[in-house]
Order: structure tokens, then sequence, then C-alpha cells
């Protein structure tokens, strides 16, 4: 198994807690950016559902070295708190690459 890992989060929210959210994600990503083993990341919303957010990870480790690495830093922990504050339902998954397309 390959020590690169996509991890999808679902996060579920009411409106009015999305704002706050998204602040609070934005200023975390500051600090994730520089991280070694990050590759890359984006967030998107459902278009039909808008309590519906999904944050898109790459990492070049495992799952369980994020755990260990990652889920551990100071500044994760503001928000992971917010997410309790706020009632934000959190889906986390793994997946790992089995094929890859870009733009010829």
């Amino acid at each position: 198994m390959s020590d690169k890992i996509t991890l999808v989060v679902r996060f579920r929210m009411e409106e009015p807690a999305k704002q706050e959210f998204i602040a609070k994600l934005q200023d975390v990503f500051t600090n994730i950016v520089k991280e070694e083993t990050f590759v890359e990341a984006s967030l998107v919303q459902d278009l039909r559902d808008p309590e519906s957010i999904l944050n898109y990870e790459v990492w070049n480790e495992s799952p369980e070295s994020f755990m260990k690495n990652q889920m551990s830093k100071a500044y994760r922990r503001e928000f992971e708190k917010m997410i309790i504050d706020l009632k934000i339902d959190r889906t986390p998954a793994w997946y790992s690459t089995i094929a890859h397309w870009k733009r010829a």
C-alpha cells in the first residue's frame, strides 16, 4: 500500500455555523500547507444540500501516521473545539488512489 492517502471529510452544519467553520478551517490550513507531507486540499459544498461540505485532502502519509503526526498538532485544537461547540457532524473516510487522470 502506498503512503499517499486521500482523506475526505464530510461535514454537516446549519447555515449559521458555516461562516465560522470556513474561517477557522482557513486558519488551520495556513499551517497545514507548510507541513512536509501535505500535497493538496480543496473544500467543496454540495449544490443541492448547502448544509453538506466536503474537505478533500491528499497527504504523503499512511492513515496511521497522519493520525499520529497531524492530528496532534497544537494549531488543530481550536478547530476541533469549534466542531464540538457548533455541533458540526463530521464523517471522515480514507481512500487510496487506484487510477489517476490529468488534462492532456
